[in-house]
């Protein structure tokens, strides 16, 4: 169990591999650490196995916590593990959003729940309540995990490259449908608009044999025909896993070997441990390549990903400087010198911003 233990000094500012981790950043993870705690409570009341995966892995055997430019944290559980835990996701994490493929949660308007993974939320929105704040460790963004289930990959490879593109139509058909249905929900994808529902429901009748009942519920459906397609091969018959929906969008070096996922260790991760697969040194090789343990400094362009929301709240602060008390500097440092009136406006409010970032 990960046990994560952290202190007000885990927040302060912290230079790590050259690179500048800020104080929000740090509430931030703390904010997901505390996500990957309720989330293997879960996990451990009813047995299941789950592994760190893609940059949250590489960070527990790099940096033994973090990728100091990371912003998330991915996990991955086998097929059979990950239904599990959607059995009892919803009742035994109250409080979270657990956005999966069938989900109605329209008013998250993203395209997580649309791609044959589950995205587990704290909240939708920022929120400044005290309790909230509270209980997030000061973090008023929404955080979570990106949840990846792991099937089977047939020795045919002709055949899973065919499953792989009926499963990657099924997909867009998911999109097509929230697009007609969900008011506000957008892909900047402009082949997804093209789909024709009735066509697209008579195709996969054809390829699958399955019919869409079209006064069911579709999305659920959908998402049955995308799990069974996924998850159609057996143990016996694959010498591999991969997530499907990786592989249907064209990340080809997603395919594990099957044993590599046969045992978890637990290894350091900032203030407590990280569930591991014991092959990890396979999968990060097949991954990032034989140097992964070489850190690749290149920050994402999107980094931090909440920075749209602190622009918003620095814009809020400026229009109604008397809740500044409310909103600490910390929660626009990272983006407080993009703009030099705006920053001239903030150093008004909280004093010279500069020695916040010293």
């Amino acid at each position: 169990m990960p046990g994560f233990e952290i202190g007000n000094e885990y927040f302060q500012d912290e230079i790590r591999s050259g690179f500048k981790v800020s104080s929000l950043m740090k509430r931030c993870w703390a904010a997901q650490l505390q996500t990957v705690d309720d989330f293997d409570r879960v996990c451990s009341k009813h047995g299941l196995k789950w592994f760190a995966f893609c940059g949250t892995l590489l960070g527990a055997v790099r940096h033994k916590g973090f990728i100091p430019w990371d912003d998330d944290v991915d996990i991955c559980m086998m097929r059979r593990d990950y239904e599990q835990f959607l059995k009892y996701a919803a009742r035994e994490m109250p409080g979270y959003f657990i956005e999966t493929f069938d989900s109605n949660a329209s008013n998250t308007n993203t395209l997580t729940h649309a791609l044959g993974i589950t995205r587990i939320n704290n909240t939708h929105t920022a929120d400044f309540n005290p309790d909230f704040l509270a209980a997030h460790h000061g973090f008023p963004y929404t955080v979570g995990i990106d949840l990846y289930p792991l099937d089977y990959v047939t020795r045919d490879r002709n055949e899973y490259e065919a499953r792989i593109n009926i499963y990657k139509y099924i997909l867009a058909v998911c999109v097509k449908y929230k697009m007609d249905n969900w008011p506000g929900f957008r892909t900047p994808d402009p082949a997804y608009g093209a789909i024709n529902l009735d066509e697209a429901y008579n195709s996969l009748y054809s390829v699958t044999g399955v019919k869409i009942d079209k006064k069911g519920d579709i999305l659920r459906q959908l998402n049955t025909l995308a799990v069974d397609v996924a998850s159609y091969t057996k143990a016996q018959d694959a010498d591999n896993v991969a997530c499907m929906a990786h592989m249907a969008f064209e990340h080809k070096n997603m395919i594990f070997p099957k044993e590599a996922f046969s045992n978890v260790k637990t290894v350091p991760f900032e203030t407590g441990t990280m569930c591991i697969p014991e092959g990890y040194d396979k999968i990060l090789s097949i991954n990032y390549g034989p140097n992964y343990m070489t850190p690749n400094t290149n920050v994402p362009h999107d980094y931090p990903y909440y920075k749209k929301e602190e622009r918003w709240v620095r814009d809020y602060v400026i229009k109604n400087p008397d809740v500044a008390e409310y909103m600490p500097a910390y929660y626009i440092s990272d983006i407080y010198d993009e703009d030099p009136v705006k920053k001239s406006a903030l150093d008004k409010i909280y004093g010279d911003l500069n020695k916040e970032n010293a």
